[in-house]
């Protein structure tokens, strides 16, 4: 069986159904697409003798060309020369992949902070038979700066150096940061240990300009939000 080739110098109306990006969006959705289709859309109509899909490629080939994205002053200007681009349009293909970074930043910076995610990252604690703390620790927008053990053994406020709590957000500048701890039971539920260490540490880290964002309690299958729960133990 011969693999049927694809003219894309054609116009897109005149190419099969299944190859028109407009069609293959209502039947399969954006993300059957590909990253040259998905240009396409955005350009959305071409020139003589050179369609939407050829536009596209020659875009992604000259976005692909700059190391980041962020060159975006040579980028638009290699957008512009090329021809049926021009500046109004290279601005609409810029504007469209920051929007995409934008959003895609927003998102992870949501997730990394999501007691689920701190969860997930922790997985090393699920089936430990003595207690460890763990401190991660977080810039202005919330993304992740360092994840540090800073005690094996039993937690509780006495037992724990205010110097080793404090010391990873310290030493990175950091903003905010989370504790974690697992209790190796596998039950969940806060000690009183546990409170009054969340209580004692939010306060003083609010003195000394972070935020203690949560205490998580790790069990083998499931975690405790400190702060879904005692939310008055903290001060946010």
């Amino acid at each position: 069986m011969t693999k049927e080739k694809i003219n894309i110098n054609h116009a897109i109306k005149d190419l099969a159904l299944r190859y028109r990006p407009r069609e293959k969006v209502k039947r399969f959705g954006l993300k059957a697409l590909s990253n040259q289709e998905l240009l396409a859309l955005i350009i959305g109509s071409g020139q003589k003798n050179c369609n939407a899909l050829e536009l596209a490629k020659k875009v992604e080939r000259c976005l692909l060309t700059d190391e980041k994205l962020e060159k975006k002053i040579k980028t638009k200007k290699d957008l512009s020369q090329i021809f049926g681009i021009g500046e109004i349009l290279a601005n609409k293909i810029l504007a469209s992949l920051e929007l995409g970074q934008r959003l895609s930043k927003e998102q992870k910076q949501k997730q990394i902070s999501n007691p689920k995610k701190i969860f997930e990252l922790s997985a090393e604690l699920y089936d430990k038979k003595q207690e460890y703390c763990l401190a991660f620790s977080f810039n202005g927008r919330q993304e992740l700066l360092s994840r540090r053990t800073i005690a094996i053994g039993g937690l509780n406020y006495n037992f724990l150096e205010p110097r080793n709590i404090f010391e990873p957000a310290f030493s990175l500048g950091a903003s905010s940061f989370i504790l974690v701890h697992n209790h190796p039971s596998g039950n969940l539920e806060p000690s009183d240990d546990d409170l009054l260490l969340t209580e004692k540490v939010a306060k003083i880290a609010d003195l000394m300009g972070v935020k203690l964002l949560d205490h998580l309690i790790i069990g083998k299958n499931n975690f405790y939000s400190i702060r879904e729960h005692f939310a008055e133990l903290l001060v946010i």
